[in-house]
């Protein structure tokens, strides 16, 4: 049976800091989104279920001008239940790739379709690897003294050799089609032949 990691997730995010729902958005996104996307629709309610199970603990802040913050700290039963997930095996992914799907089909289509398609996707990926070089110089780096930071490293790095995997893919992938769609868009030759001399 599968098991939903998201509150795990937010137990190992709340590791590193208390941290308020928000926060914890944000986090995501500067951190595991690459490899673990979190919603705020998300976030909300698996924090309060954490917190009816006592895995986590939330206290009210008050703000000067600004609604209270509620603010969410993992506890050891929460310590807990994370170390028995993270003993146990990572459970194998489930392959969801529709533009691949799409370019296998490609017979079906125009060609200059499939191009559209792996053309966005390239852009898409080399702003994303832009977007790990950045993390791993912002926010890795300027955070050396985490004990996780080396940690944080080798997943950025995935994605980083994942993404230029995808741009070299992409790369060869659109040198194919073009060769593909060139003869359909070459008009063929008319060759005129000469006139017979009449004898």
């Amino acid at each position: 049976r599968r098991v939903n990691s998201s509150t795990q997730a937010l137990l190992g995010l709340l590791t590193i800091a208390p941290m308020s729902g928000y926060d914890l958005g944000r986090t995501v996104r500067s951190s595991i989104g690459h490899i673990w996307s979190e919603s705020y629709g998300q976030i909300y309610p698996s924090l309060k279920k954490l917190a009816a199970s006592g895995m986590v603990v939330c206290r009210t802040k008050k703000q000067k001008g600004k609604p209270e913050r509620r603010v969410y700290s993992i506890t050891p039963k929460g310590r807990e239940r994370l170390l028995q997930w993270l003993l146990a095996p990572p459970q194998p992914e489930v392959p969801r790739n529709e533009m691949l799907l799409k370019l296998f089909f490609g017979a079906q289509v125009p060609t200059e379709v499939l191009i559209r398609n792996v053309e966005a996707m390239a852009a898409q990926h080399r702003a994303l690897l832009y977007k790990f070089e950045q993390t791993e110089r912002d926010e890795i780096d300027g955070n050396a003294h985490y004990p996780d930071a080396p940690f944080w490293k080798m997943a950025v790095r995935f994605g980083q050799i994942e993404m230029q995997a995808h741009l070299q893919w992409a790369e060869e992938t659109l040198a194919s089609l073009q060769k593909i769609a060139k003869p359909k868009n070459v008009k063929p030759k008319i060759v005129k032949r000469k006139p017979h001399a009449s004898k």
